[in-house]
Protein backbone atom coordinates (compact mmCIF):
# COMPACT_ATOMS: atom_id res chain seq x y z
CA UNK A 1 0.00 0.00 0.00
CA UNK A 2 1.76 3.32 -0.82
CA UNK A 3 0.28 6.20 1.84
CA UNK A 4 -0.09 9.47 0.74
CA UNK A 5 0.68 12.54 2.85
CA UNK A 6 -1.25 15.61 0.54
CA UNK A 7 0.12 18.63 3.09
CA UNK A 8 0.47 21.04 0.17
CA UNK A 9 -2.69 20.32 -1.25
CA UNK A 10 -4.25 20.97 2.51
CA UNK A 11 -2.95 23.62 2.64
CA UNK A 12 -4.39 25.16 -0.56
CA UNK A 13 -7.44 24.08 0.89
CA UNK A 14 -7.49 26.26 3.97
CA UNK A 15 -6.84 29.15 2.68
CA UNK A 16 -8.96 29.30 0.15
CA UNK A 17 -10.69 26.02 -0.95
CA UNK A 18 -9.88 25.46 -4.52
CA UNK A 19 -9.17 22.02 -4.36
CA UNK A 20 -11.99 21.31 -2.62
CA UNK A 21 -15.57 20.15 -3.57
CA UNK A 22 -18.27 20.19 -1.16
CA UNK A 23 -21.25 17.72 -1.32
CA UNK A 24 -24.15 19.02 0.66
CA UNK A 25 -26.76 16.15 0.56
CA UNK A 26 -30.15 15.70 1.82
CA UNK A 27 -33.98 17.13 1.49
CA UNK A 28 -35.04 20.30 0.09
CA UNK A 29 -38.27 21.23 2.31
CA UNK A 30 -40.15 23.95 2.56
CA UNK A 31 -39.63 23.89 6.68
CA UNK A 32 -35.51 23.87 5.41
CA UNK A 33 -35.46 26.56 2.58
CA UNK A 34 -34.04 29.16 4.58
CA UNK A 35 -31.62 26.93 6.91
CA UNK A 36 -30.07 25.65 3.24
CA UNK A 37 -29.37 28.39 1.94
CA UNK A 38 -27.51 30.11 5.27
CA UNK A 39 -25.75 26.88 5.58
CA UNK A 40 -24.60 26.91 1.78
CA UNK A 41 -23.66 30.68 1.81
CA UNK A 42 -21.44 29.83 4.93
CA UNK A 43 -19.06 27.43 3.16
CA UNK A 44 -19.22 29.85 0.12
CA UNK A 45 -17.83 32.63 2.84
CA UNK A 46 -15.13 29.71 4.05
CA UNK A 47 -14.43 28.01 1.34
CA UNK A 48 -14.26 30.71 -1.91
CA UNK A 49 -13.02 29.01 -4.39
CA UNK A 50 -14.40 25.52 -3.50
CA UNK A 51 -17.08 23.88 -5.86
CA UNK A 52 -20.24 22.99 -3.92
CA UNK A 53 -22.71 20.91 -5.17
CA UNK A 54 -26.36 20.79 -3.53
CA UNK A 55 -27.43 17.59 -3.90
CA UNK A 56 -31.09 17.25 -3.71
CA UNK A 57 -32.55 13.62 -2.01
CA UNK A 58 -36.49 14.28 -1.92
CA UNK A 59 -38.18 17.91 -2.21
CA UNK A 60 -42.22 19.18 -1.48
CA UNK A 61 -42.13 22.20 -3.46
CA UNK A 62 -40.52 20.76 -6.84
CA UNK A 63 -41.43 18.05 -8.80
CA UNK A 64 -38.38 15.39 -8.47
CA UNK A 65 -39.80 13.07 -11.21
CA UNK A 66 -39.45 15.22 -14.24
CA UNK A 67 -35.82 16.47 -12.70
CA UNK A 68 -34.32 12.99 -11.46
CA UNK A 69 -30.97 12.83 -12.03
CA UNK A 70 -30.50 16.25 -13.47
CA UNK A 71 -29.29 19.76 -12.82
CA UNK A 72 -32.69 21.68 -10.82
CA UNK A 73 -32.96 25.48 -12.73
CA UNK A 74 -33.65 28.55 -10.76
CA UNK A 75 -36.56 29.21 -12.43
CA UNK A 76 -38.02 25.45 -11.53
CA UNK A 77 -37.34 26.24 -7.71
CA UNK A 78 -39.04 29.32 -7.52
CA UNK A 79 -42.08 28.62 -9.49
CA UNK A 80 -43.51 27.35 -6.03
CA UNK A 81 -42.88 30.88 -4.03
CA UNK A 82 -43.97 33.44 -6.44
CA UNK A 83 -45.77 35.10 -3.61
CA UNK A 84 -43.28 33.97 -0.78
CA UNK A 85 -40.55 36.62 -0.83
CA UNK A 86 -38.72 34.93 2.00
CA UNK A 87 -38.41 31.54 0.65
CA UNK A 88 -37.84 33.23 -2.86
CA UNK A 89 -34.92 34.99 -1.21
CA UNK A 90 -33.39 31.97 0.35
CA UNK A 91 -33.50 30.01 -2.97
CA UNK A 92 -31.87 32.55 -4.65
CA UNK A 93 -28.99 32.57 -2.02
CA UNK A 94 -27.89 28.67 -2.56
CA UNK A 95 -27.96 28.96 -6.23
CA UNK A 96 -25.82 32.19 -5.94
CA UNK A 97 -23.64 29.94 -3.50
CA UNK A 98 -23.60 26.53 -5.32
CA UNK A 99 -22.50 26.26 -8.39
CA UNK A 100 -24.47 22.89 -8.92
CA UNK A 101 -27.91 22.28 -8.13
CA UNK A 102 -29.24 18.51 -8.72
CA UNK A 103 -31.95 16.36 -8.00
CA UNK A 104 -31.13 13.07 -7.20
CA UNK A 105 -33.26 9.76 -8.61
CA UNK A 106 -35.98 9.17 -6.26
CA UNK A 107 -36.50 6.55 -3.60
CA UNK A 108 -38.97 5.16 -1.14
CA UNK A 109 -38.70 5.99 2.52
CA UNK A 110 -38.48 2.66 4.31
CA UNK A 111 -40.25 1.64 8.08
CA UNK A 112 -38.55 2.93 11.01
CA UNK A 113 -35.07 1.61 11.72
CA UNK A 114 -35.98 0.59 15.70
CA UNK A 115 -38.94 -0.06 17.73
CA UNK A 116 -38.80 2.96 19.66
CA UNK A 117 -39.06 5.34 16.98
CA UNK A 118 -41.74 6.15 14.23
CA UNK A 119 -39.19 8.29 12.26
CA UNK A 120 -38.99 6.40 8.89
CA UNK A 121 -35.79 5.04 7.61
CA UNK A 122 -34.45 7.65 4.65
CA UNK A 123 -31.04 5.62 3.95
CA UNK A 124 -32.09 5.00 0.11
CA UNK A 125 -32.94 8.80 -0.38
CA UNK A 126 -29.67 9.59 1.20
CA UNK A 127 -27.61 6.86 -0.78
CA UNK A 128 -29.24 8.32 -3.82
CA UNK A 129 -28.34 11.97 -3.22
CA UNK A 130 -24.85 10.92 -2.26
CA UNK A 131 -23.77 9.18 -5.20
CA UNK A 132 -25.73 12.11 -7.68
CA UNK A 133 -23.28 14.61 -5.96
CA UNK A 134 -20.34 12.46 -5.87
CA UNK A 135 -20.53 11.91 -9.67
CA UNK A 136 -20.39 15.75 -10.12
CA UNK A 137 -17.35 16.98 -7.91
CA UNK A 138 -14.14 16.92 -9.97
CA UNK A 139 -11.41 18.57 -7.38
CA UNK A 140 -9.05 16.44 -5.38
CA UNK A 141 -10.22 16.58 -1.70
CA UNK A 142 -14.32 15.82 -1.44
CA UNK A 143 -16.12 17.06 1.92
CA UNK A 144 -19.67 15.17 1.73
CA UNK A 145 -22.40 16.06 3.92
CA UNK A 146 -25.50 16.09 5.56
CA UNK A 147 -27.38 19.34 4.77
CA UNK A 148 -28.41 19.67 8.20
CA UNK A 149 -24.89 19.54 9.58
CA UNK A 150 -22.20 23.08 9.23
CA UNK A 151 -18.48 23.07 10.38
CA UNK A 152 -18.24 26.57 11.31
CA UNK A 153 -14.46 27.23 11.23
CA UNK A 154 -11.68 25.67 9.03
CA UNK A 155 -10.48 23.34 12.46
CA UNK A 156 -11.35 19.92 10.55
CA UNK A 157 -8.63 20.55 7.95
CA UNK A 158 -6.00 20.93 10.83
CA UNK A 159 -7.51 17.79 12.85
CA UNK A 160 -7.35 15.64 9.87
CA UNK A 161 -3.46 16.70 9.23
CA UNK A 162 -2.40 16.25 12.46
CA UNK A 163 -3.16 13.10 12.49
CA UNK A 164 -3.04 11.74 8.12
CA UNK A 165 0.64 10.38 9.05
CA UNK A 166 -0.29 7.98 12.28
CA UNK A 167 0.91 4.71 11.05
CA UNK A 168 -0.73 1.88 9.18
CA UNK A 169 -0.69 -1.57 8.77
CA UNK A 170 -2.54 -4.57 7.34
CA UNK A 171 -5.98 -3.32 6.63
CA UNK A 172 -5.19 -0.11 5.04
CA UNK A 173 -7.41 0.23 2.11
CA UNK A 174 -7.59 3.79 0.94
CA UNK A 175 -4.76 5.66 -0.34
CA UNK A 176 -5.32 8.24 2.46
CA UNK A 177 -6.97 8.08 5.73
CA UNK A 178 -10.88 9.59 5.71
CA UNK A 179 -12.12 11.72 8.29
CA UNK A 180 -15.63 11.11 10.03
CA UNK A 181 -17.38 12.69 13.35
CA UNK A 182 -16.91 10.66 16.84
CA UNK A 183 -20.63 10.52 16.93
CA UNK A 184 -22.29 7.58 15.43
CA UNK A 185 -18.94 5.81 15.09
CA UNK A 186 -20.15 2.85 17.36
CA UNK A 187 -17.71 1.49 19.81
CA UNK A 188 -18.18 -2.08 19.19
CA UNK A 189 -16.81 -3.26 22.63
CA UNK A 190 -19.61 -1.60 24.56
CA UNK A 191 -23.21 -0.86 24.70
CA UNK A 192 -23.61 -1.75 20.82
CA UNK A 193 -21.83 -4.75 19.79
CA UNK A 194 -21.84 -3.20 16.17
CA UNK A 195 -18.92 -3.58 13.86
CA UNK A 196 -18.32 -1.26 11.34
CA UNK A 197 -20.55 1.22 11.89
CA UNK A 198 -18.59 4.10 11.01
CA UNK A 199 -20.10 7.48 11.35
CA UNK A 200 -21.90 8.64 7.98
CA UNK A 201 -22.68 12.37 9.06
CA UNK A 202 -19.70 13.09 6.76
CA UNK A 203 -16.70 11.80 4.66
CA UNK A 204 -13.54 13.97 4.45
CA UNK A 205 -10.24 12.88 2.09
CA UNK A 206 -9.31 12.28 -1.39
CA UNK A 207 -12.32 12.14 -3.76
CA UNK A 208 -10.84 8.91 -5.28
CA UNK A 209 -11.35 7.32 -1.73
CA UNK A 210 -14.57 8.89 -1.19
CA UNK A 211 -16.07 8.19 -4.58
CA UNK A 212 -14.79 4.51 -4.10
CA UNK A 213 -16.45 4.20 -0.60
CA UNK A 214 -19.86 4.75 -2.03
CA UNK A 215 -19.45 2.60 -5.47
CA UNK A 216 -19.85 0.03 -3.64
CA UNK A 217 -23.12 1.25 -1.62
CA UNK A 218 -26.86 -0.23 -3.02
CA UNK A 219 -30.17 0.19 -1.59
CA UNK A 220 -31.77 -1.18 1.21
CA UNK A 221 -34.62 -3.57 1.01
CA UNK A 222 -37.35 -3.89 2.55
CA UNK A 223 -36.48 -7.03 3.92
CA UNK A 224 -33.73 -6.25 5.71
CA UNK A 225 -35.34 -3.31 6.62
CA UNK A 226 -37.64 -4.88 8.11
CA UNK A 227 -35.40 -8.35 9.40
CA UNK A 228 -36.23 -8.86 13.05
CA UNK A 229 -39.83 -8.11 12.49
CA UNK A 230 -39.68 -12.04 11.96
CA UNK A 231 -36.34 -13.18 12.65
CA UNK A 232 -35.27 -14.04 15.88
CA UNK A 233 -32.12 -12.06 17.49
CA UNK A 234 -28.87 -13.79 17.88
CA UNK A 235 -28.95 -15.50 21.43
CA UNK A 236 -26.45 -13.17 23.20
CA UNK A 237 -28.57 -9.72 21.89
CA UNK A 238 -28.64 -7.50 24.81
CA UNK A 239 -31.39 -5.15 25.53
CA UNK A 240 -30.15 -1.87 23.15
CA UNK A 241 -29.36 -3.75 20.78
CA UNK A 242 -33.00 -5.62 20.56
CA UNK A 243 -34.31 -2.04 19.70
CA UNK A 244 -33.62 -3.11 15.83
CA UNK A 245 -35.78 -4.07 13.45
CA UNK A 246 -33.03 -3.30 10.47
CA UNK A 247 -30.90 -6.41 9.62
CA UNK A 248 -27.72 -4.10 9.39
CA UNK A 249 -27.88 -0.47 10.89
CA UNK A 250 -27.48 2.26 7.82
CA UNK A 251 -23.88 3.18 8.98
CA UNK A 252 -23.20 -0.26 8.56
CA UNK A 253 -24.72 -0.90 5.11
CA UNK A 254 -22.63 2.19 3.68
CA UNK A 255 -18.94 1.08 5.14
CA UNK A 256 -19.10 -2.72 5.11
CA UNK A 257 -19.60 -3.57 1.24
CA UNK A 258 -16.47 -1.40 0.30
CA UNK A 259 -14.39 -3.40 2.78
CA UNK A 260 -15.96 -6.58 2.26
CA UNK A 261 -14.94 -6.41 -1.12
CA UNK A 262 -11.23 -5.97 -0.24
CA UNK A 263 -11.22 -8.18 2.48
CA UNK A 264 -13.62 -11.17 1.43
CA UNK A 265 -13.21 -13.08 4.78
CA UNK A 266 -15.22 -10.05 6.99
CA UNK A 267 -18.62 -11.34 8.18
CA UNK A 268 -21.25 -9.05 9.08
CA UNK A 269 -24.95 -10.80 8.50
CA UNK A 270 -26.77 -9.01 11.19
CA UNK A 271 -26.19 -5.61 13.20
CA UNK A 272 -24.77 -7.55 15.75
CA UNK A 273 -22.64 -10.36 14.53
CA UNK A 274 -19.11 -9.90 16.01
CA UNK A 275 -17.27 -12.41 14.41
CA UNK A 276 -15.20 -9.82 12.51
CA UNK A 277 -15.38 -7.18 15.54
CA UNK A 278 -11.34 -7.08 15.84
CA UNK A 279 -10.92 -6.56 12.41
CA UNK A 280 -13.13 -3.82 12.49
CA UNK A 281 -11.71 -2.21 14.71
CA UNK A 282 -7.92 -2.96 13.00
CA UNK A 283 -10.07 -1.05 9.80
CA UNK A 284 -10.92 1.60 11.46
CA UNK A 285 -7.39 2.63 13.25
CA UNK A 286 -5.95 1.93 9.94
CA UNK A 287 -8.37 4.08 7.32
CA UNK A 288 -10.46 6.82 9.64
CA UNK A 289 -9.64 9.59 11.70
CA UNK A 290 -12.20 10.17 14.21
CA UNK A 291 -13.08 13.77 14.76
CA UNK A 292 -14.47 14.78 18.37
CA UNK A 293 -17.63 17.14 17.21
CA UNK A 294 -16.73 19.78 19.62
CA UNK A 295 -13.42 20.43 18.52
CA UNK A 296 -14.57 20.84 14.64
CA UNK A 297 -16.92 23.16 15.45
CA UNK A 298 -19.91 21.57 14.76
CA UNK A 299 -23.29 22.97 14.59
CA UNK A 300 -26.35 20.72 13.73
CA UNK A 301 -29.50 21.79 15.17
CA UNK A 302 -30.87 18.22 15.80
CA UNK A 303 -28.36 17.31 18.13
CA UNK A 304 -26.59 20.65 18.99
CA UNK A 305 -27.38 19.01 22.45
CA UNK A 306 -25.01 16.31 22.10
CA UNK A 307 -22.44 18.96 20.45
CA UNK A 308 -22.33 21.22 23.39
CA UNK A 309 -22.17 18.55 25.83
CA UNK A 310 -21.98 14.62 25.14
CA UNK A 311 -23.60 12.71 27.30
CA UNK A 312 -22.10 9.84 29.32
CA UNK A 313 -24.20 7.06 27.46
CA UNK A 314 -23.00 8.51 24.28
CA UNK A 315 -19.12 9.11 25.56
CA UNK A 316 -19.87 5.12 25.95
CA UNK A 317 -21.14 4.18 22.71
CA UNK A 318 -18.71 5.97 20.66
CA UNK A 319 -15.38 5.43 19.98
CA UNK A 320 -12.93 7.85 20.21
CA UNK A 321 -9.61 8.76 18.10
CA UNK A 322 -7.62 8.62 21.96
CA UNK A 323 -8.78 4.54 21.18
CA UNK A 324 -7.78 4.33 17.82
CA UNK A 325 -4.24 5.82 18.76
CA UNK A 326 -3.66 3.29 21.01
CA UNK A 327 -4.66 0.46 18.27
CA UNK A 328 -1.99 2.16 16.04
CA UNK A 329 0.50 2.95 18.34
CA UNK A 330 0.41 -0.96 20.10
CA UNK A 331 -2.45 -3.56 17.86
CA UNK A 332 -2.02 -6.13 20.55
CA UNK A 333 -3.04 -3.32 23.36
CA UNK A 334 -6.56 -4.20 22.32
CA UNK A 335 -6.46 -7.47 23.48
CA UNK A 336 -4.02 -6.34 26.66
CA UNK A 337 -5.80 -3.05 28.07
CA UNK A 338 -8.54 -1.74 25.37
CA UNK A 339 -10.82 -4.58 25.85
CA UNK A 340 -11.28 -5.26 29.83
CA UNK A 341 -11.35 -1.18 29.89
CA UNK A 342 -13.87 -0.83 27.77
CA UNK A 343 -16.22 -4.03 28.91
CA UNK A 344 -15.59 -2.56 32.66
CA UNK A 345 -17.65 1.10 31.12
CA UNK A 346 -19.62 -1.07 29.19
CA UNK A 347 -21.04 -3.28 32.17
CA UNK A 348 -21.32 -0.48 34.40
CA UNK A 349 -23.71 2.22 31.82
CA UNK A 350 -25.53 -1.53 31.39
CA UNK A 351 -26.07 -2.26 35.17
CA UNK A 352 -27.00 1.33 36.11
CA UNK A 353 -29.10 2.28 33.46
CA UNK A 354 -30.87 -0.65 32.21
CA UNK A 355 -30.21 -3.95 34.55
CA UNK A 356 -33.65 -5.23 35.71
CA UNK A 357 -31.97 -5.52 39.29
CA UNK A 358 -31.12 -2.02 39.33
CA UNK A 359 -34.64 -0.65 38.06
CA UNK A 360 -35.94 -2.46 41.04
CA UNK A 361 -34.13 -0.98 43.26
CA UNK A 362 -34.26 2.63 41.85
CA UNK A 363 -38.12 1.53 42.29
CA UNK A 364 -37.70 0.44 45.86
CA UNK A 365 -35.65 3.45 47.23
CA UNK A 366 -38.35 6.02 45.13
CA UNK A 367 -41.22 4.32 47.19
CA UNK A 368 -39.32 4.63 50.64
CA UNK A 369 -38.51 8.09 49.84
CA UNK A 370 -42.16 9.06 49.28
CA UNK A 371 -43.47 6.52 52.44
CA UNK A 372 -40.83 8.49 54.23
CA UNK A 373 -41.85 12.35 52.67
CA UNK A 374 -45.90 11.41 53.70
CA UNK A 375 -44.77 10.34 57.41
CA UNK A 376 -42.67 13.56 57.62
CA UNK A 377 -45.60 15.51 56.15
CA UNK A 378 -48.43 13.94 58.43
Amino acid sequence: MVYHFDIGTLDNIYQNGEPLSIVIQGPWLNKNIQESALICRHWRHMFPKAEIIFSVSSSDFIDSSENAGENILLETALFAFKTDTIRAEAIKVLFNTADIVIQAPSALPLPPIKNDTQSLNNVNLQIQSAKSGLKHASRKYILRIRNDLCLMSKNFISVYKNNMENKRRDYASFIQKILIPEIFTINPLTLYRMPFHYSDWFHFGLSEDIKNLWATVENVSFADSIYYENHPFLHDTNVLEKKFLIRLAVEQFIHFPYFKEKFSFLNLDYHNDTRSLNESLYIMADNFIVANIKDINAYIKKYQHIVRKISKHTRVECISQDILDSIINDPDSLFDTIYPDQKKRADHRMFWGYDRRTALIRRGRQSCNSLLRWYRNS
